[in-house]
């Protein structure tokens, strides 16, 4: 059978066939597709809407908290302590009592009234219009009040079905607070406040305000009990009882699709963060008829199917006319792809005319170049890096300053310079251990631990002729970086940026962090490079493979190196024979890429700054497997 045949009856059996089933079954999982996408839509929107309430009564504390506070509060309870409050008081204190509570806390445009409750029943009351009192009876023998003694200062917020066994009928929220003296933290009495927050409306409708008729927000605690109803017929019912389907409250946010009073709705729920106002339960509730989701669902998969029978039989008319010299292209393709797959990069696939097969030849053509100049180029790249790596290994352990470095420990141990042998020892084996650590790369603390290990060596070894100073900041000492990077550096300054000075030679090593990388700078005030030789490391320029003093990457993208300094005569000639700058610039730039390598800045008799570029990358991961691997 031709292939264009195969591509006809493929074509009916793998897509018209496939077409009719997935109708069958589009339109329900068009269904629970939307049930789900509008049920995340929906907790975006709660807890948008949760942050506007929370911020309502955030509000509403820092105002209670600001007048707990003041003298003026606290003085009516002081007065109210003394009597001023009881039915033998003085009218004329409660009349002053009031006016200020009025000057006071009425200020605030959500209070409708406040009660201040002294510690022996007596009582002062404020309010907006027509506003009745809470008799202190009724509230002292209620476990509300309990609550607002047992919370010792922290408010406990009352919803309004809560609030109707001592409050009465209405819409209100109630804050009970314990008053304390500001001076002696002794209770000084209760103080209740009446908020109607009108701003919750605006809150609810400003998201749906041509739906108000079909969306519907509750506010719940854990146990169920509806608070706050949109509509106003549902506070103090049990939320649990009026969804049919199990529905946990328990879950810091969820949405699901059930029954409520007969009609499939969708219930969202979210948890208010009000712990800190001492609001632990509330939840926000949001009932959303299924209907007024899925109305439209009809309609659209029925211009569904009829766009999609279009779609069939200009399919067939495509497949008859155009297929055929697809497949011919097609076949000259595979055939030229198969012999690249044996190897020959040669192969060209000839085009013409200026529609996709052209650009799929073109393109393929170009892919085969590109492969075949690659395989050359990682060719090139793996043996620099092989002679990077061999260069690395032979420079892990340096014989000869291994050599002179047990020869200064034996003669301070001639000398009885205990402490002194101790501590080069200690150095010594630190050097040692992280030199031959396992893996590639370490974390940058370790590194600087190398560092330090190699830079207290040399002092011991070179009295009085450098010092040096570290200032890394702790939030880069997790980031992974290639190991004996910056020995390499500070090993450079030592050998020849300080050879024949006649002043105290300074090294200093410090870090700038940038979004996506950090730069590492070793800077000495040493011999410097002359400009002629520093003029010699471009951009890609060629170079020898010169190890030892201060040498440098050319092949690092951007970044340049030094030159190779005259050797000097306090150092052994051994020790010269390290990583060198180049070796430390093609390795970072192999590992790291183009971006990343040395940048070297120097002035002959005023120093050298090295400048040393990594990414940012795992650096708490990198540190785990390094301290693992170390153990």
């Amino acid at each position: 059978m031709s292939l264009n045949k195969k591509m006809f009856f493929a074509f009916m059996a793998f897509i018209i066939a496939p077409l009719f089933v997935l109708g069958l079954v589009s339109y329900y999982s068009s269904q629970q597709l939307i049930e789900k996408k509008y049920g995340e839509q929906t907790e975006l929107t709660l807890k948008a809407i949760g942050r506007n309430v929370t911020y309502v009564f955030k509000e509403a504390n820092y105002f209670s908290d600001f007048w707990m506070v003041k003298s003026d509060i606290q003085n009516i309870f002081h007065g109210l302590n003394e009597g001023d409050g009881s039915r033998e008081g003085s009218a004329v204190h409660l009349v002053e009592y009031e006016s200020e509570l009025r000057r006071t806390l009425l200020t605030y445009a959500p209070i409708q009234s406040v009660t201040l409750y002294g510690t022996g029943g007596q009582t002062v009351h404020a309010g907006r219009g027509v506003t009745r009192m809470i008799p202190y009876e009724k509230l002292n023998g209620s476990a509300l009040y309990a609550e607002a003694v047992k919370r010792n200062g922290v408010p406990k917020w009352i919803g309004p079905a809560e609030a109707k066994p001592i409050a009465g009928e209405g819409r209100d929220f109630f804050q009970l607070r314990v008053v304390k003296d500001y001076y002696t933290f002794d209770t000084i009495g209760l103080m209740v406040v009446r908020f109607r927050f009108s701003e919750l409306e605006r809150i609810f409708d400003s998201y749906f305000p041509l739906d108000d008729s079909i969306h519907r927000y509750l506010i719940a605690k854990d146990d169920g009990t509806i608070l706050f109803d949109s509509r106003r017929t549902l506070e103090g019912s049990d939320l649990l009882s009026l969804v049919s389907k199990s529905f946990d409250l328990s879950k810091p946010i969820d949405s699901t699709k059930s029954e409520v009073d007969g009609t499939e709705t969708i219930v969202s729920h979210a948890r208010l963060d009000m712990e800190e106002l001492g609001i632990p339960d509330w939840k926000l509730v949001f009932f959303t008829p299924w209907e007024a989701v899925s109305g439209e669902l009809t309609a659209i998969m029925r211009w569904v199917a009829l766009i999609t029978l279009l779609c069939i039989g200009s399919a067939l008319i495509f497949n008859l006319v155009f297929v055929r010299n697809i497949i011919q292209f097609i076949l000259r393709i595979v055939g030229s792809m198969r012999r690249v797959e044996r190897g020959d990069l040669s192969v060209r696939v000839a085009h013409r005319g200026d529609d996709e097969t052209s650009v799929l030849a073109h393109g393929f053509n170009s892919m085969t170049e590109r492969i075949e100049g690659l395989l050359e180029e990682v060719r090139v790249q793996q043996d620099r890096k092989n002679k990077a790596e061999l260069m690395l290994m032979q420079a892990q352990i340096k014989p000869h300053f291994l050599f002179n470095t047990l020869e200064s420990i034996n003669v301070m141990a001639i000398q009885n310079k205990g402490k002194k042998v101790s501590q080069m020892v200690h150095q010594l084996g630190n050097l040692l251990r992280i030199s031959m650590h396992p893996k590639e790369e370490i974390p940058l603390k370790q590194e600087l631990d190398h560092l330090k290990s190699y830079l207290d060596i040399q002092k011991f070894r070179f009295e009085d002729c450098f010092d040096y100073e570290i200032g890394i900041p702790s939030s880069l000492l997790a980031y992974p970086i290639l190991k004996l990077t910056l020995q390499p550096l500070v090993e450079n300054s030592i050998q020849h940026g300080f050879e024949g000075i006649g002043y105290m030679g300074h090294i200093r090593i410090y870090a700038e962090e940038e979004e996506d990388r950090f730069s590492l700078f070793v800077e000495d005030n040493g011999l410097g490079i002359a400009p002629s030789r520093l003029a010699a490391f471009r951009y890609h320029a060629d170079r020898d493979d010169t190890e030892g003093a201060e040498s440098g990457s050319p092949q690092a993208a951007g970044f340049a190196g030094g030159a190779a300094f005259p050797e000097g005569e306090r150092m052994a000639r051994g020790e010269r024979n390290g990583l060198g700058l180049s070796n430390v610039a093609d390795r970072i730039r192999i590992h790291y890429g183009l971006r990343y390598g040395l940048f070297l800045c120097s002035e002959p008799g005023k120093g050298t700054v090295v400048k040393c570029v990594i990414p940012k990358r795992g650096g708490e991961q990198v540190a785990a497997q390094s301290a693992a691997g170390g153990r």
